[in-house]
C-alpha cells in the first residue's frame, strides 16, 4: 500500500507545501479521490505521528510520513465520505485532534467576488478579515485578506507556533482574496498574515479588515460582531432636524470617550461622567478620537460595547457623536498596508504620487478596491457604532498633488494641473453616499490649501462637506494673542471671508499643540492652549475667558477641546449660543453681523452687533484684548435704544472682579465713528461683554421727543433772546447813527 500511495501522491505539489510556495493548498491537502482511491494529506512540521479518527468508529486509521518535513499521507480504497479529524501527536509528546481545514470552501460567492473586485460593496468588512463562524456544524474562524500579487498567504498566530507552512491560504484567482476557514479558532487569539510576497520576500502584516488588534504584540485579533441592543430608534430618526445645516452645532472634542472631569484625564469605567459633562455645559455633539493606524480597530483607551454604549447614552440626551477618520494617508509601518503583497497594493507605484508630504503614504483611490476598503470602513463605523458623523483631518495633502513638495517631485494630473482627480472623485463620493443613504450626518474636514468650495453642494461642483474647519480664525488669533493685542486686523479679517464657506471656529486639540510650539506629548500631559503666554496665571485665566466670549459671539460653529473650556462660564456661553436667536439664525448670513468698532485706536477694544431676524433679539458684543480698565468708553451704535449688559467674562460669577451694572445705558443722539448713536459703557481689561438690546417704545420715542422738543424750545427761547438783543442793539444803533445824521444837517 505505501509503495501505491506514493505513487498516487504528487510529489511537486507536496514540495510547494514544504517549501511554502502555493498559493493552492486546497488541491493536495485535505481529502482527494484519485484513481479509485481516498487520499488524506496534511501537513504539521511539529508532529512525531498522526492518525485519523473516524466519526462513530473506535479503530484509528495511521498516517505515514510520506516526508520527513511533516508532511502525513495515507490512503483508502474507494470513495470515503467518513466525516474525520486528525489525532497529532507532537513531538513534545501532547497531544491535539484538529479538524481537517481544507475540506471547507471559504472562498467568496459569486456577488462578493463581483462586488469586491468593481469597488461596489461598501460592507466588505462582514464578509473580510477574520470573521467567528460555523460552517456545516463547525465553529471556528474564516479569514479573508486581498493580495493578488502574492505567490503565498498565511495565517499564522499561537495555534500554529506562528509557522506560516502549517496554514496556507487559498486564493481565488478572480478577485485577488486568499481565504480560509480554520475550525477551533475563537474570538480573543492572536494572528497576522505571512506573506510571500512577489518578489521571494517573506513578511507577516497585520490583517487590513481586523476590527481588534495588539498593540503589544503588534497582531490582530480574531474577533466576533457581538449584539448590541440599541435604545437610540428616535434619535437617529430625528438626526435631520437636530444635525441640519442652520442647527446650532456646538462641538466637544475629546481624545478617547472616557475621562475624569476631576483631573481631565481618562478613566476606562466612567462612561456616565463625561456624558453628564457634555449636557451640562451645553454641547451639542462629541469629536473622538478612537481610531488607529489598523483603520478598523480602535484604541486600547476603548472596548466596542464600551462606545457603543457610550453613543447610546449620548443619543438619550440627544447629542451627537462625530469620530475623525482618515482617509488620507496610512502608516509606513513594516507590519501594516505599507508594500503589502509585495506590489504597492494600497498605494502608488509612482514615487511622485506614493508618498502623502505630511504624514505617510497615500492611497490609491483610483483602484477600486482600495476606494471601497476605505468606505467599508467608514461604513462600519456609522453601521456598528451609529456615530453621526466624521471629521477628515488634514485633507489637503490629497486633494493637491504638489501639497508640500517641490518642482519635480509630484506628478501632474492628465490635464496638466495640480488637482488630485481620483481624490477629488472620491471625497465627493464618500460625501455624496453619506448624505444620500444616511440622512442627518454631519461630515467636517481640515482643509489648507485654499481648495474652492469645499462645503459647496456637490451639484455645483462642491466637494459636499457640511462644514470647514476656520484655520485662519486660528492662526490669526494666536498670532493676535502672542504679538500682545498691537494688531487688531488679526481679530477682524476673518470676516472677510467668513460667508465664504460653512466654518467651524476651533480651539480643537491641534490649535493647542501649535500654540504649545507642536509639543504634542506636552499637551498630552494636560497643558493648554493658554499655558503657552508669559503672563502671570490670572491672566492666563482672564485671556482663556476672553477667548471663550469672543469664540461663542463670532459667526461660525463651535469645537473646542478638552481643558480649554471654564465649565461655569461656558455653561453660559453655550447657552446664550443655543438659545439667542442672533447667535445661530442668521450666522451663515453676512446680513446677520455688523461691525460698531474694527479698527485699530490704539484700545484694544473690537465690537459688532450679530443680528437676528427680529430686531429686538440683536445682541451687542464688546472686546476689550487690552490690559486697560476703561471706566467711560464711548460706542457708537447704529440703533437708537438701551443696552444691558447681561454677561461679561470678568464677572465676579466667573472668577473676575468686575460687577456688572444693573442698569442699561441708554443711547444718545449723537454720531460717533460713522454711527448716529452713541453709549459710554464700562468695560474691564481683557473681557468681553454681551449687550442685550431693547429698542425705545411709543411711549419712550415720545418722551424723548418731548425731550428734544424742549431742548429745542428751550435753544429757541434763547435763540429768541439772543435776536432780540441783536435787534435792540442794532435799533439803538441805527437810533444813535440817524441822531448823529440830524445833528450833523442842524449844524450845517
Amino acid at each position: 500500500m505505501k509503495d501505491k500511495l506514493y505513487k498516487i501522491m504528487s510529489w511537486p505539489e507536496i514540495e510547494a507545501i514544504v517549501y511554502g510556495d502555493t498559493n493552492c493548498p486546497n488541491t493536495i491537502l485535505g481529502r482527494h479521490y484519485s484513481t479509485g482511491y481516498t487520499l488524506y494529506q496534511m501537513y504539521m512540521p511539529s508532529a512525531l505521528s498522526v492518525n485519523i479518527i473516524f466519526s462513530g468508529e473506535k479503530k484509528k486509521l495511521k498516517m505515514e510520513l510520506a516526508d520527513d518535513a511533516g508532511f502525513f499521507a495515507v490512503a483508502v480504497l474507494g470513495k470515503d465520505i467518513r466525516d474525520y479529524m486528525y489525532e497529532v501527536t507532537f513531538n513534545d509528546g501532547s497531544k491535539k485532534n484538529i479538524i481537517d481545514p481544507y475540506i471547507f470552501n471559504p472562498v467568496l460567492s459569486d456577488s462578493e467576488m463581483l462586488s469586491f473586485s468593481k469597488g461596489t460593496s461598501h460592507h466588505a468588512y462582514k464578509y473580510m478579515g477574520s470573521d467567528v463562524v460555523t460552517i456545516n456544524g463547525i465553529n471556528g474562524t474564516r479569514f479573508r485578506v486581498w493580495a493578488p500579487n502574492a505567490t503565498r498567504v498565511s495565517v499564522v498566530g499561537d495555534f500554529n507556533d506562528w509557522n506560516g507552512k502549517i496554514h496556507p491560504m487559498i486564493l481565488d484567482d478572480k478577485s485577488g482574496v486568499f481565504s480560509l476557514f480554520i475550525p477551533g479558532i475563537e474570538a480573543g487569539v492572536g494572528y497576522r498574515y505571512e506573506i510571500l510576497q512577489k518578489g521571494g520576500e517573506v513578511c507577516q502584516k497585520q490583517d487590513p479588515y481586523a476590527v481588534s488588534c495588539d498593540n503589544s504584540r503588534n497582531c490582530s485579533i480574531v474577533d466576533s460582531y457581538e449584539d448590541y441592543k440599541w435604545n437610540d430608534a428616535l434619535y437617529l430618526d430625528s438626526r435631520v432636524v437636530l444635525n441640519k445645516e442652520d442647527a446650532v452645532v456646538n462641538i466637544f472634542e475629546v481624545d478617547s470617550t472616557l475621562w475624569d472631569e476631576s483631573n481631565k484625564k481618562l478613566n476606562k469605567t466612567d462612561i456616565s461622567s463625561l456624558c453628564k459633562y457634555v449636557k451640562e455645559v451645553g454641547y451639542t455633539h462629541l469629536l473622538l478620537n478612537v481610531s488607529t493606524a489598523n483603520f478598523y480597530c480602535l484604541n486600547n483607551k476603548i472596548e466596542k460595547n464600551q462606545l457603543k454604549n457610550l453613543v447610546d447614552s449620548l443619543h438619550a440626551l440627544n447629542i451627537g457623536v462625530l469620530i475623525k477618520w482618515n482617509p488620507c494617508y496610512f502608516n509606513p509601518d513594516e507590519t501594516g498596508l505599507k508594500i503589502f503583497d509585495g506590489t504597492y497594493l494600497y498605494g502608488h507605484l509612482d514615487e511622485r504620487k506614493r508618498y502623502n508630504a505630511m504624514f505617510g503614504y497615500n492611497f490609491n483611490y483610483g483602484r477600486e478596491q482600495v476606494d471601497d476598503y476605505l468606505v467599508s470602513n467608514l461604513i462600519y463605523w456609522i453601521e456598528e457604532f451609529h456615530i453621526d458623523g466624521i471629521h477628515i483631518d488634514e485633507i489637503s495633502t490629497i486633494l493637491r498633488l504638489d501639497y508640500g513638495k517641490t518642482e519635480g517631485d509630484f506628478a501632474s494630473n492628465i490635464y496638466g494641473g495640480n488637482e488630485n482627480l481620483e481624490a477629488v472623485t472620491f471625497v465627493k463620493k464618500v460625501n455624496s453616499l453619506l448624505h444620500t443613504k444616511y440622512k442627518g450626518i454631519i461630515t467636517t474636514t481640515k482643509e489648507t490649501s485654499m481648495y474652492p468650495k469645499v462645503t459647496y453642494d456637490i451639484n455645483d461642483d462642491g466637494l459636499g462637506f457640511d462644514f470647514i474647519w476656520d484655520n485662519g480664525f486660528g492662526e490669526d488669533y494666536l498670532d493676535f494673542l502672542r504679538n500682545n493685542s498691537k494688531d487688531i486686523n488679526k481679530l477682524t479679517d476673518s470676516m472677510a471671508y467668513a460667508y465664504s464657506e460653512n466654518y467651524i471656529l476651533t480651539l480643537s486639540k491641534e490649535d493647542v499643540i501649535v500654540a504649545n510650539n507642536f509639543d504634542s506629548e506636552r499637551v498630552n500631559e494636560g497643558v493648554g492652549y493658554f499655558d503657552s503666554f508669559d503672563v502671570d496665571d490670572n491672566m492666563k485665566l482672564s485671556m482663556k475667558k476672553a477667548t471663550l466670549g469672543f469664540f461663542m459671539a463670532h459667526p461660525g460653529k463651535k469645537l473646542i477641546y478638552l481643558g480649554q473650556d471654564e465649565k461655569n462660564l461656558s455653561t453660559k456661553l453655550n447657552e446664550c449660543y443655543s438659545q439667542l436667536p442672533s447667535f445661530s439664525e442668521l450666522d451663515r448670513y453676512k446680513e446677520g453681523f455688523e461691525w460698531v468698532t474694527a479698527f485699530n485706536n490704539g484700545t484694544g477694544v473690537i465690537s459688532f452687533i450679530r443680528k437676528s431676524e427680529l430686531f429686538k433679539d440683536n445682541i451687542l458684543v464688546v472686546c476689550n484684548f487690552s490690559y486697560e480698565n476703561y471706566n467711560e468708553f464711548k460706542l457708537g451704535v447704529p440703533y437708537e435704544g438701551k443696552y444691558k449688559c447681561f454677561l461679561c467674562t470678568e464677572d465676579k460669577a466667573y472668577g473676575g472682579t468686575y460687577k456688572i451694572p444693573s442698569r442699561a445705558f441708554a443711547s444718545i443722539d449723537e454720531e460717533y465713528d460713522g454711527k448716529e448713536c452713541t453709549i459710554s459703557v464700562s468695560i474691564p481689561p481683557m473681557s468681553v461683554s454681551y449687550y442685550s438690546y431693547e429698542p425705545y417704545t411709543e411711549e419712550e420715542f415720545l418722551k424723548i421727543a418731548h425731550k428734544k422738543a424742549l431742548i429745542i424750545k428751550k435753544e429757541l427761547e434763547l435763540e429768541a433772546i439772543r435776536r432780540e438783543k441783536d435787534l435792540v442793539a442794532e435799533a439803538k444803533r441805527k437810533a444813535k447813527e440817524y441822531n448823529n445824521l440830524e445833528k450833523k444837517h442842524k449844524k450845517n
